[in-house]
């Protein structure tokens, strides 16, 4: 399995990074959006977790750009956000994001779990 990590905060990006390589799963990361989207579309991987508060591209403009790439659009995304859920998780769902996750509520092996859930 072959996950990318989108998100802005270097801290987060090394604790998911780390976490997932500890279970056996390749892990990409990048900081930002437009770095994001080029490592989409040369690793293809199986799963994307996208922030949406980043510098030069939010996350739901890298979602958009997702769902209009016919070599991206059939990868899931999951939103993994501190944005509070009444406010963003059902414009994410409307999106195309496969959920929301709220960062201060959710452990690396919730993630992992819901990951696992959305590619069955």
């Amino acid at each position: 399995m072959k996950i990318l990590i989108i998100d802005d905060e270097q801290p987060i990006l090394k604790m998911y990074a780390d976490y997932f390589t500890s279970q056996g799963i390749e892990a990409l990361t990048a900081e930002d959006g437009d770095k994001g989207l080029d490592l989409a579309r040369t690793n293809q991987p199986n799963i994307i977790l996208l922030d949406i508060i980043m510098p030069k591209l939010n996350g739901l403009d890298v979602l958009a750009k997702i769902k209009t790439d016919s070599d991206l659009q059939k990868i899931p995304v999951i939103l993994l956000t501190n944005l509070a859920e009444e406010c963003s998780g059902q414009k994410a769902k409307e999106s195309g994001a496969a959920c929301y996750l709220v960062k201060a509520q959710t452990e690396p092996k919730t993630v992992l779990e819901k990951i696992k859930e959305i590619l069955g």
